[in-house]
């Protein structure tokens, strides 16, 4: 759990705050707290403050006073005086700083209204829109959040903040292709290279992710969190050396860190390397007797061994630890059927599936574990879930590897084979929005614009938020000189990735052509402050600077 330094005073920094201080921070708090003021005695502050609170009861002596309570943690009594404040002055000054000490004591629910009302006197406010969309994150209001970040992308689109937290909104509701779009073209931070890997490998682009890791990570070498993505990537990708590897790599990097020996210990399971597992599984449990992770992998390596009534002690204690872990729970289930444990098996695996566990040899288990118990009607059904998921993962499979294959006859420039292959790709997995997109690059590139459409009419009918491919359109259609058409292309892009410099650019050029020059000086003004280098955009500039100079 990351810790604060007790010479650190965040509450008050919050008047211009970063969400990001303010996630970091959070972990840390209280999160069930009484909200009477006799929770923190008589709610005494400063004498200074109190005094001139006296002397002058008005807004401001009640808000200083608040901001006072709320900085040393007191927040029944700060949010006792900004509901004071409220009466004198309902401003939206004051219903955000409401709000926040609400959201920074972890009671979320009560932050959202507060922060409305904020929003609905000054809608233009960014710190108010980060901490609503955190709060309806925080309370999986998914769609609500979604809109709260694509807002506050309106008022910064440079905003790395809102670009991550709409990223990890968009990756909740699997938008995993919307993810790629809002973050593939522009300057990223740590965690929104995070979320552009988990985009990719979530899409079935291990590839991709693999290459977005290892370039942050050339910048970023000594990273826990891209490290610890890399390697879950090369696993996926069953790349179990080069994991093992760096997963040995970091626990040099991070001496005595669980989670980086825990991330080790699983790689080491996963490469067969089971000697090496239970000398690093014991050592690493000797540590953490009553940590989750300790307890599940021993729990797995006891399996493996066969010691079935261990591997049940340790994955019972891991499970009442984290309950929504499916993995223990599939493991688990493993185990009691090999005890006989028929009723109990059935129980968890289950769980296993409803917690997410996708993994086709869960329902061959179950079913295993459905005929044991004489249901053999329902065995029947997760027999024929498991056949098909085995025919699903074989088609992603035979289209990640057709798409890998395209992608390498692309660079190399044999573009009609590229096509072929794309199209084997998409054949095989028709509703993959972003192999429909490919596919359409490389006709393209063949000249063919008619499929080209087809396919990027596809794509979007697959997923809207896909910029690229709505981008894409619309440079045929400007192309065609369909300049209306274009700029909602154009605008859909924006909607979706609200940092796609290229787009701005792109509708700058289109307005201008329509002679809406205001407007499109207001395009080229986003694309600079996202990208002030940006020759395109600086000579767009110059261009629609001398075009205005005419009229």
């Amino acid at each position: 759990m990351l810790k604060m330094s007790k010479s650190v005073r965040p509450w008050r920094q919050f008047g211009e705050m970063s969400i990001q201080k303010l996630l970091r921070i959070a972990p840390v708090l209280a999160l069930s707290l009484s909200w009477s003021s006799s929770a923190w005695g008589a709610c005494a502050g400063p004498q200074a403050l109190e005094a001139r609170l006296r002397a002058h009861p008005d807004a401001e002596a009640n808000i200083q006073l608040g901001v006072w309570f709320g900085d040393h943690h007191q927040y029944a009594c700060a949010i006792q005086r900004l509901h004071a404040a409220l009466e004198f002055e309902a401003s939206p000054r004051v219903f955000y700083l409401i709000g926040l000490t609400h959201y920074i004591s972890g009671q979320a629910t009560e932050a959202v209204t507060p922060l409305q009302n904020a929003i609905r006197l000054d809608s233009k406010n960014l710190d108010t829109r980060l901490i609503l969309a955190a709060a309806l994150s925080q309370l999986r209001r998914d769609e609500e959040a979604q809109t709260q970040w694509e807002e506050a992308l309106k008022i910064d689109p440079s905003s790395k903040v809102a670009m991550d937290g709409l990223a990890k909104t968009l990756i909740a509701s699997g938008h995993y292709t919307a993810v790629i779009s809002l973050l593939n073209s522009t300057a990223r931070n740590e965690a929104m290279t995070l979320d552009l890997a988990l985009a990719h490998a979530a899409s079935g682009n291990l590839p991709e992710a693999s290459s977005v890791l290892n370039r942050a990570l050339r910048t970023h070498p000594s990273s826990l969190d891209l490290t610890n993505a890399l390697i879950t990537v090369y696993v996926n990708q069953n790349r179990y050396q080069d994991a093992a590897k760096l997963a040995e790599k970091m626990v040099k990097l991070y001496p005595g860190n669980l989670r980086a020996e825990a991330t080790y210990l699983s790689v080491l399971i996963l490469n067969d390397e089971f000697q090496q597992a239970r000398r690093v599984g014991k050592q690493l449990l000797a540590k953490a007797p009553h940590d989750f992770e300790s307890l599940y992998l021993n729990g797995v390596l006891h399996r493996e061994a066969g010691e079935y009534a261990t591997a049940r002690s340790l994955l019972e204690e891991a499970v009442g630890l984290n309950p929504n872990h499916y993995n223990s729970r599939y493991n688990l289930g493993i185990v009691l059927t090999k005890l006989a444990d028929y009723s109990g098996a059935k129980e968890h695996l289950e769980k296993a599936i409803e917690l997410g566990g996708t993994e086709p040899q869960i329902r061959f288990e179950l079913m295993t574990v459905l005929r044991n118990l004489g249901e053999t009607e329902q065995a029947q059904e997760q027999l024929k879930i498991y056949k098909q998921q085995l025919q699903e993962r074989a088609s992603r499979t035979l289209a990640a590897g057709k798409a890998a294959e395209a992608e390498q006859e692309f660079s190399r420039g044999n573009i009609q084979r590229a096509v072929d292959l794309y199209r084997d790709a998409v054949t095989a997995t028709p509703r993959d929005a972003l192999l429909n997109y490919k596919l359409a690059l490389a006709l393209d590139r063949a000249g063919d614009t008619t499929n080209e459409r087809a396919a990027l009419n596809r794509a979007v009918e697959i997923d809207p938020d896909l910029a690229l491919a709505q981008n894409q359109l619309g440079y045929l259609a400007s192309l065609q000189g369909e300049l209306s058409s274009a700029e909602n292309y154009f605008r859909l892009a924006l909607r979706a990735a609200p940092g796609y410099i290229q787009a701005w650019i792109s509708l700058a050029a289109t307005l201008a052509m329509e002679s809406r020059f205001s407007e499109a000086q207001e395009a080229v003004t986003i694309a600079l402050r996202l990208d002030p280098q940006n020759t395109s955009a600086l000579q767009l500039r110059r261009d629609l600077a001398a075009e205005q100079s005419k009229h």
